[in-house]
């Protein structure tokens, strides 16, 4: 009768075990979250506390806290009133004070990055870029905090500011799938650079074919300015390709010469027209596939 009451007991451990396993699937499922983790009932018990409301609100917060800190960080340009006239000089935190707050929400970090490696095991720690980049992040971050401490806040530069951006994104999925699609994007983006480097360059030597050679004063000289040098050159046909300053570069040369419109006009329509054809190329071609890819 008792052996019989412990196997009904252990049955009744492993249908539940089993529920709480689909349970969390499910929940993996819903929020694009990675399967590969562990998934005994203790690791469970632990998953589902991380993901719980109040982690991810204090984790959220600690995000927030980390990035907010650039604002009353020195220089800081956090004023009452932004007129000049009135604006106050900025208040200058004592040098541990945001050190203080910083500190302790990387710990946070480190707490958060500790229960995630834990949960995916090692095996599959070892092959998160994520992961390994977010503990690369901690560690720099710790070592330079340790280093501004040591010179009282006068180091000349901090690391760490450059990388606080880093925790917004690992803890995003959408960021991340949003990097995905870019990454896999580059191959089409680059092919789209070379052929506007290959349009520029060849409209910039016509132009300057065209447009120097001459001497010129007033509106002949502002006419051979745009096209003087070869950077000078590129730098206005790019600006004319990309903004609404046709007037500005054309206006002098058509001023001169009427016919000095076609060069401009055949630079403007095979400018555009390559946008219009290559642009679509450079998205990517199947977005949802890269949803499931957005790993913890």
């Amino acid at each position: 009768m008792g052996h019989a009451h412990l196997e009904s007991g252990g049955a009744r451990s492993r249908r539940d075990l089993c529920f709480d396993q689909a349970a969390v699937f499910i929940e993996d499922a819903i929020q694009y979250r990675s399967i590969n983790h562990r998934m005994d009932a203790r690791s469970m018990g632990l998953y589902r506390l991380y993901y719980s409301n109040v982690s991810q609100w204090i984790l959220s917060f600690t995000i927030f806290l980390i990035l907010f800190l650039a604002f009353i960080e020195t220089p800081s340009s956090l004023t009452s009133t932004a007129d000049v006239r009135y604006r106050s000089a900025p208040w200058d935190p004592p040098c541990g004070l945001t050190e203080s707050v910083e500190v302790l929400c990387l710990l946070v970090f480190v707490a958060d990055v500790s229960v995630k490696s834990y949960l995916v095991g090692w095996a599959q720690f070892r092959m998160n870029l994520w992961l390994l980049a977010y503990l690369g992040v901690l560690v720099v971050s710790l070592m330079d905090w340790i280093v501004s401490l040591s010179l009282v806040c006068q180091e000349p530069l901090r690391i760490r500011r450059l990388l606080r951006p880093f925790f917004l994104m690992q803890n995003s999925s959408l960021m991340k799938k949003t990097l995905k699609c870019i990454r896999s994007s580059l191959p089409e983006m680059a092919s789209v650079l070379l052929l506007l480097v290959v349009h520029l360059c060849v409209f910039t030597m016509f132009g300057m074919l065209l447009f120097t050679g001459e001497k010129g004063d007033g509106q002949d000289r502002e006419r051979l300015m745009y096209f003087h040098n070869l950077p000078e050159a590129l730098t206005s046909l790019l600006v004319l390709l990309t903004t609404a300053n046709n007037p500005d570069v054309m206006t002098p040369a058509y001023s001169k010469n009427r016919a000095y419109a076609i060069f401009f006009i055949v630079f403007t329509l095979i400018g555009e027209f390559r946008q219009i054809c290559r642009g679509p190329l450079g998205q990517d071609p199947a977005p949802d596939g890269k949803i499931t890819n957005a790993q913890m």
